[in-house]
């Protein structure tokens, strides 16, 4: 089963490894990512960050939409999706059968050029389509950093 879909651009880290992981009961994390994929460096370095008891795949952003479509009908895996910005959450969302039901934004950094939705969530253009067009796939989107932390919607943030 899929728990929970993440975009956060640090990927794994102590908010995801430890805040999400242990409030969901999660098994597994699947990372999906192009670059983490392909280097070995990162993959290690994700691999050291995740819980001990969590087992981590990382994949490319193309392959991942039948992977999702198969641990969402899975019954013994208790899954986190964890992915680096909104293009590929869009494209992941529209390539796995609608396995996805919802996603959490939880982390991208400020750079020259977006907008602060939240404190630890900013957006360009581009980011807002993606957003939209994921919402208009019947996804619902939160933005929040921890299970405890209240949710915000979209429609929230944009006014």
């Amino acid at each position: 089963m899929i728990s929970l879909m993440r975009i956060d651009d640090r990927l794994i880290h102590g908010q995801v490894a430890f805040g999400w992981s242990t409030s969901l009961g999660i098994n597994v994390i699947l990372v999906v990512n192009d670059e983490a994929k392909n280097d070995q460096m990162k993959a290690m370095a994700l691999n050291l960050a995740k819980p001990n008891n969590v087992t981590l795949y990382i994949r490319g952003v193309q392959e991942s939409g039948e992977i999702v479509e198969k641990f969402a009908q899975s019954k013994k895996n208790n899954v986190l999706v964890l992915v680096k910005n909104t293009k590929d959450a869009l494209e992941l969302v529209k390539n796995s059968g609608g396995a996805i039901k919802e996603l959490n934004v939880g982390g991208l950094r400020y750079e020259a050029g977006k907008q602060k939705l939240t404190d630890l969530v900013a957006v360009d253009e581009n980011d807002v389509s993606n957003l939209k067009e994921i919402n208009d796939l019947g996804i619902e989107i939160e933005f929040r950093m921890l299970p405890r932390d209240k949710k915000k919607t979209l429609s929230d943030l944009l006014k």
